[in-house]
Parts: C-alpha cells; sequence; structure tokens
C-alpha cells in the first residue's frame, strides 16, 4: 500500500481525532503534570480563547517556553487559531532572539515569569521588551473566569469537527554564520513526516516517548511533541538535556520505550546511569551529530542497547534517514524513509561523496530571511552535507561541506581529523575547527578534555596510517568542557572564535 498524505492537515484537528477516541488516556506528562487527553484538549480549547482575546489578529505569535506541558498546550492552541508558533531558542542570545523575532516581524511572545526566573533570562526579557509585547501564562491563567472553563468543556464535548485551514510553524536555524533563518514547516510537512516514520519503523501505541529536546529542537516539536499527541502514544517531557544524572532515573520511573538523544547527550547519560535504569527502552536514536564509536560500544556492552543512528534537518521537519532493527548498517544514518528522494551532487575539490540533495513531502516551504522575508525552497533542498549512498540504500555521512579545510589546496574533512584523534586515543574528546592562516589557507586547531595528549603520538598514527600530513592539527589545545547548542551539538562557532583569539 503506498503511503499517501492529504493535502489540507490542521495538528489541531488531527490530536481531536485521538481525544475523542480515547479521552481518558494519559497522553502528555512532564515533572508536574499529567493530563489525559480530553484534560489536554479542555486546556487548549480555554488557553486557545485566551490567546485569541489577547492576540487576536496576529498570523504569527512567538512562543518563549520550557520543555513542559504548558508549551504544548500553547502550541495546539495556536493550530486551534489557526495562527503560527514561531518558536523563539533560549539558548540562543539575546542578539539572536531579537533577529529572530525581526525576520518573523513578531509582535506579541508568549513565555512565562517563573521560566524566566529559573533560566535567569530576565536581561534577554528586557531587550525583547523594547521590540515586543510580552503575555505571561500566569497572567492568561490568573485570568481564566468560570465562563472560559464551562465553555472549554462544551467545547470537548461537542461532537462537531470543524476543519481547519491548514497552517505553519516556524523554527529558527542557529544563526552562527550570519543572522538566524526562519524555516517554515506547514503542518503537512510535520504531519507527513510523522506518517513517513511510522511506515519506515516499527511505534506502538503502547510505546511511551521520554523526550528531553525543547521544542525549538525541530526533532523534540515533531517527534516529542507532536507525534504523541496526533498517533496516540504517550509522552514524557524533561525540562532539560542536561540533567545527566537524573534523566537515566526518570527514564526508569516511567518505564519509556522510546529515547532519542544526541551523542554527546549519550555518552553523558551512560556515565551516570545502570543497566536496569535502560532496560525497558526499546527504541534508541542518535542524530544531530555523529554517533561515535567508543559510545556505540558502550551502549552495547554497559547496557546492552544497539543506538540506532538516524538523520534529520530542521529543513526536513526533521527526518531524513533512519537505522532500524531490521535494516541496519553500523556507521550509517540509515535508508531514506519512504517518499523521499536523494541525489548527489559533485564537489570540486571533494573526493569522496558529494553533496546531498532531498525531495519529498517532508521538506519546508521556505526559508524566512532577515530583511528579506520569504523565499521558497527550490525542487531540491540542498542539505550542505556531504555523503555518499551505497547499493543498499544506506547513507554515509561524510562531513559538512562547512567542515572542511582547505589547505594548500586540499580539502580536508575536519571530521576525519577527530575520527583519527579517537582511533589513537581511544575516546571521542576530541573536537576541530579550521581557522585563516596566511600561508596555507586556512590551518586546523584541535580542542580536547582530556589533559596530557602527545602531538608526537598523534603526528606518528597519521603517519602509520599512511595518511597526508595536512590531517595534523597546528595545535591540540586542552579545555574543561566543550560549549554545546541548546541542540546538544558542539558549538563549533564558539571553539572557532576561542581558536582565532588564543
Amino acid at each position: 500500500m503506498t503511503l499517501q498524505i492529504p493535502d489540507d492537515v490542521n495538528l489541531f484537528d488531527e490530536m481531536v481525532r485521538q481525544a475523542k477516541a480515547r479521552p481518558k488516556k494519559v497522553i502528555i506528562e512532564d515533572l508536574s503534570n499529567a493530563l489525559t487527553y480530553n484534560k489536554f484538549l479542555i486546556a487548549v480549547n480555554i488557553m486557545s480563547r485566551k490567546i485569541n482575546e489577547v492576540v487576536k489578529n496576529e498570523d504569527r505569535v512567538g512562543i518563549f517556553l520550557p520543555n513542559v506541558v504548558a508549551q504544548v498546550i500553547v502550541l495546539f492552541s495556536l493550530f486551534k487559531n489557526e495562527q503560527k508558533p514561531c518558536i523563539l531558542n533560549f539558548t540562543m542570545g539575546t542578539q539572536n532572539i531579537i533577529d529572530c523575532m525581526e525576520t518573523a516581524s513578531l509582535k506579541t511572545v508568549l513565555t512565562s515569569k517563573e521560566f524566566i526566573k529559573k533560566a535567569d533570562l530576565g536581561y534577554t526579557l528586557e531587550e525583547m521588551e523594547k521590540q515586543v509585547k510580552i503575555i505571561y501564562l500566569e497572567d492568561l491563567r490568573d485570568g481564566i473566569s468560570a465562563f472560559h472553563k464551562v465553555s472549554g468543556l462544551i467545547e470537548s464535548r461537542v461532537s462537531r469537527f470543524k476543519k481547519r485551514e491548514t497552517s505553519e510553524v516556524i523554527l529558527f536555524t542557529s544563526g552562527t554564520e550570519s543572522k538566524p533563518k526562519g524555516v517554515v514547516l506547514t503542518h503537512r510537512n510535520i504531519f507527513a513526516n510523522i506518517k513517513q516514520v511510522f511506515a519506515h519503523i516499527e511505534v506502538k501505541e503502547t510505546d511511551r516517548i521520554f523526550n528531553p529536546l525543547p521544542l525549538f529542537h525541530s526533532f523534540g516539536m515533531t517527534v516529542g511533541s507532536i507525534l504523541p499527541l496526533v498517533t496516540n502514544v504517550k509522552v514524557f517531557l524533561y525540562p532539560s538535556p542536561l540533567s545527566y544524572r537524573e534523566i537515566p532515573k526518570a527514564i526508569h520511573k516511567d518505564k519509556s520505550t522510546l529515547f532519542v538523544a544526541t551523542n554527546t547527550f549519550f555518552s553523558n547519560y551512560a556515565k551516570f546511569a545502570t543497566k536496569e535504569q535502560f532496560q525497558t527502552l526499546r527504541i534508541v536514536v542518535a542524530g544531530a551529530e555523529k554517533l561515535k564509536d567508543d559510545v556505540r560500544e558502550t551502549y552495547k556492552n554497559k547496557f546492552g542497547i544497539t543506538i540506532l543512528e538516524g538523520y534529520g534537518a530542521t529543513e526536513t521537519s526533521p527526518i531524513i534517514s533512519l537505522n532500524t532493527h531490521q535494516h541496519y548498517k553500523e556507521g550509517t544514518v540509515g535508508q531514506l524513509i519512504p517518499l523521499m528522494e536523494a541525489k548527489i551532487a559533485k564537489v570540486e575539490g571533494v573526493e569522496e561523496g558529494g553533496n546531498l540533495l532531498l525531495k519529498g513531502p517532508n521538506v519546508m516551504k521556505g526559508y524566512l530571511i532577515h530583511g528579506k522575508g520569504f523565499v521558497p525552497c527550490g525542487e531540491w533542498y540542498n542539505t550542505g552535507d556531504i555523503a555518499q549512498i551505497d547499493q543498499d540504500g544506506f547513507i554515509h555521512l561524510i562531513a559538512r561541506l562547512k567542515r572542511f579545510a582547505k589547505i594548500a589546496g586540499e580539502m580536508i574533512s575536519l571530521n576525519k581529523v577527530e575520527e583519527l584523534a579517537l582511533e589513537c586515543f581511544g575516546e571521542s574528546a576530541f573536537y576541530t575547527v579550521s581557522i585563516p592562516d596566511k600561508r596555507k589557507g586556512e590551518q586546523i586547531v584541535m580542542f580536547t578534555t582530556k589533559s596530557k595528549i602527545s602531538s608526537r603520538e598523534f603526528k606518528k598514527f597519521i603517519k602509520s596510517k599512511k595518511m597526508s600530513m595536512l590531517y595534523m592539527p597546528s595545535s591540540i589545545d586542552y579545555v574543561d568542557e566543550i560549549p554545546l547548542l541548546g541542540s546538544g551539538k558542539p558549538n563549533y562557532w564558539a571553539l572557532e572564535n576561542l581558536a582565532k583569539n588564543k
């Protein structure tokens, strides 16, 4: 049977369909709330009415909230109102957040007093208030009258089904090279990606998703916040992926079966978790950065878990490919999910693989560019990733096109330098960047959290592999910890600045 994606999808309608079929099922939970479908629907009905009272005619509305149930209620409330949520990344830094608000022409942002205080974002909020109106959820909650409650309850019981217009969600790129871009995803893009995943890997209604990834992270949004509500799969939202000791305990308590994180996060969870705490996990997926061999082996040997490496991008809602237990090839990011097509475009100077281009129903509508407005996506989305696709259809990611250094006219993969360091020293605690060099064009600087690393030993190892000495970093510098982006990826931009300012 061919997978069919309807043209007109509103994610609120899809949630209502499930809620009416299973009103008493607990579907979403965080550290302080657990809501059945019915309670969630009533909360959305009330919140959508309150939002409508304060931002009635605004097409786009900003969300600046942590990974808790209230945030998902706000998200679905905007879906119901046929408004476009613009999800702001609170880890981006004040200027980038201001840039995002300008890019999306926001007039109003919804946030929480408690969150601003806990996250120490007072200064950021002061700067935001110079540009937009800030509305606190606490104030909306205090203004909920008996009328709101009764009408919300009645609305949840009325079986008449309103067909809503399909709408959009806007996420933002990290803005490390220029001002952040808004990624415009339609409800159909997101719904298609959910359907594609269900056709690719067996997710059951009895599964329990554990999601520590924030809503501004496209995986945290699609798989961790929307998929559960529109497919009847329970989710536990954890406010921060950085709670390395507490998350294994929370997974054990929830009896979670599906868990997604990045290589960096998996590496840290493994330091504190026991085999018993992870025993209920059935599907464990790594994405956003390359899964390192030592982390893969740790999970196999310590927990008996095969981490399934996948690949995605904000622009593809986000999932592109995924290994499954039935179709698995170590060192790859799996096969394309259904309805996606790929082609490889040759890149001058890159010997192995080429630029990966994609199309499919989950590919974004286009970008919002600061100062320019909306720019539609072409027929093929250019990932900027250098990849190969083998005869079995498995994708081998080689590097970001931007993760190459041009040294003495040769293209050197920075990922390959990190892999060589892992092989030489037995740990994935190495991160490389390139900076300008007057003599050779560019030079490689490596950072490590491992003390007492011998440059001589690494040079000897590269020679023993019969590889060019252009792979040898000009310096190997020790740092206490590697800066991370909110998504859990290493912040190479911060490391690059560190290397330039040495």
